[in-house]
Order: structure tokens, then C-alpha cells, then sequence
């Protein structure tokens, strides 16, 4: 697709890329040259994706100006320190990462970027039922919500430190809400689960309501902003994040992660009912 990005960027990012749908860390200057800065999302070309981040962002971003630009149109602007970026990225070295990211301008081409100049991003479900980036555009809206909410997060709690210490900090206030889960049905979508793991095996480690559900209901309950349930929601591309999203608002209520692996499994259900029941 014509909107991809490259982005070199750090060995040291095989250690930390599981911080997904988080902003990467709180720097003072960073934040205030995003916040001085006209942001603009790009668009992909693609009509469904474009026509949601579209909505999502005319609705959702009040943070800085916004404009919508395509792609040949960011690439002259990349060097601009008055704009920032939310575009579908592929991240490439010691294997390839695929996302909804946010980021400053003011470097002279793509290559210069590494991946802690993103201030926060949204990884794709790359590994099942998103293999092209717009497959993503069911649930754009979420994904924006919880970036907004990621930089708000790092921010009113100052998180600092190397990556994964940052990580770590925004997985303890992401889980620290899980166990309101159980207060609702909790989705998993028959898609981005995969192929390993069924039915009776949920039922067998999952101890409160839950429904296997299509995609197009997950979009359904996003689009109605529908409080009745929360959805198991994988980001799985080099590394594999589990997250578990408030339709009604993006909000991140359990985030899980492991540095490889292409499918869930049971213990990453196992991980989740604990964490909802206070066992971890």
C-alpha cells in the first residue's frame, strides 16, 4: 500500500515492542513539541479505512489542529517540527512490526526515525485476521481512543525509565481495571483468536461470561458504543499483545504480552482470568 512507512530504528526494540497501544515514554520536550504542533493523519487509500479514521479522528482528537493529507503529501511534510503523524506503519529490523502510530515531524526522511520517536501506537492483528494494514478499520476507533488515552496515562504519571520499565508501568495501570471485566460478557471473535484454541478450552480457564462472536459483531458493539461488553482483542505481529478494550470508549482494561508466539493460548487465558480475579 502506498501509505507504508519505514522506520529503522534500535536493536535494542526486539526487548521492548510488546509496550503496545502505549505512548513510549515521558519526555518533556517531546511532549510539548507534539502539543505546539498541527497533526495530520494520512490516509491510505483504502475507503473503508480511510472513511472511519476519518470519522473517528473529526470526532476524538482535540489535542492539537488536525488535517487529513495523503501520502505524497506527508512525505514532503515529514521535516516540518510544526507537524506530527498518525499513519499505518511497518516497523523493519530483527523482524517486522505493523501499526497505527503517532509521531513528530522534523527529521529529514523516514529512515532517520527509530522507535522511540513514536509517541504512542496501536499495534495490527497482523498475524490473523488483519494482513493487510486497513484490515484494521472495523476498529479504528478504538485504537485512536487508546492512544489518546496512552499519552494521557504516561503523562499524568510521569512515567520514566528505559522501555520496558515503561511497559511495565502502563501494564500495572491497564490490569489494575481488570477486574471490572467480569462485570460484562466478555467477547472473544472467532477471527483474531486463531486456530488453537476452541471453545471448551475458554470454558475450562474462563470462569465468567463470555461469547465467541464474529468480527462484524465486534464492530457492531464499537459502533453502538455499547456498554454491555468487553472484547479480547490480540495484536499479534512480531510479538504477541493481548488487550482487552471498553468498545463504548477505547479505554484498555487488561494488556498482556509475550516476546513470541503467533497464536493465543491457554495460558494466555490463564493469564487473563487471573489477572481479573486478583490471583495475579
Amino acid at each position: 500500500m502506498k501509505s507504508k512507512i519505514f522506520l529503522f530504528f534500535l536493536m535494542t526494540y526486539n526487548l521492548v515492542a510488546t509496550a503496545q497501544l502505549s505512548a513510549v515514554g515521558y519526555k518533556r520536550e517531546e511532549y510539548d513539541q507534539f502539543r505546539g504542533s498541527k497533526t495530520y493523519v494520512v490516509l491510505s487509500g483504502d475507503e473503508k479505512f480511510d472513511a472511519e479514521i476519518k470519522s473517528a479522528a473529526s470526532e476524538l482528537w482535540k489535542i492539537t489542529p488536525l488535517s487529513f493529507i495523503n501520502n505524497s503529501e506527508f512525505e514532503k511534510l515529514i521535516p516540518e517540527k510544526s507537524a506530527s503523524f498518525i499513519n499505518l506503519i511497518i516497523l523493519e529490523g530483527g523482524g517486522i512490526y505493523h501499526y497505527l502510530a503517532l509521531f513528530n515531524g522534523g527529521k529529514e526522511k523516514i529512515e532517520k526515525y527509530h522507535y522511540n520517536d513514536m509517541l504512542a501506537y496501536c499495534p495490527i492483528n497482523f498475524s490473523q485476521n488483519e494482513n493487510k494494514l486497513v484490515d484494521c478499520s472495523y476498529r479504528v476507533r478504538n485504537m485512536l481512543e487508546s492512544m489518546i488515552q496512552a499519552m494521557e496515562i504516561v503523562e499524568k504519571n510521569d512515567i520514566r525509565g528505559n522501555s520496558l520499565k515503561i511497559v511495565n508501568g502502563l501494564q500495572k495501570i491497564y490490569n489494575s481495571k481488570a477486574s471490572i471485566i467480569k462485570e460484562r460478557t466478555l467477547l472473544f471473535c472467532d477471527v483474531t483468536i486463531g486456530n488453537k484454541i476452541t471453545k471448551s478450552d475458554i470454558s475450562g480457564i474462563y470462569p465468567f461470561k463470555f461469547e465467541i462472536c464474529s468480527k462484524e459483531k465486534i464492530e457492531q458493539v464499537i459502533k453502538d458504543k455499547n456498554k454491555d461488553y468487553y472484547y479480547y482483542q490480540p495484536g499479534i505481529t512480531q510479538n504477541k499483545s493481548m488487550f482487552v478494550f471498553d468498545p463504548s470508549n477505547g479505554e484498555v482494561v487488561y494488556f498482556g504480552y509475550n516476546m513470541m508466539g503467533s497464536n493465543i493460548n491457554k495460558g494466555n487465558i490463564k493469564d487473563l482470568a487471573e489477572t481479573i480475579s486478583g490471583k495475579k
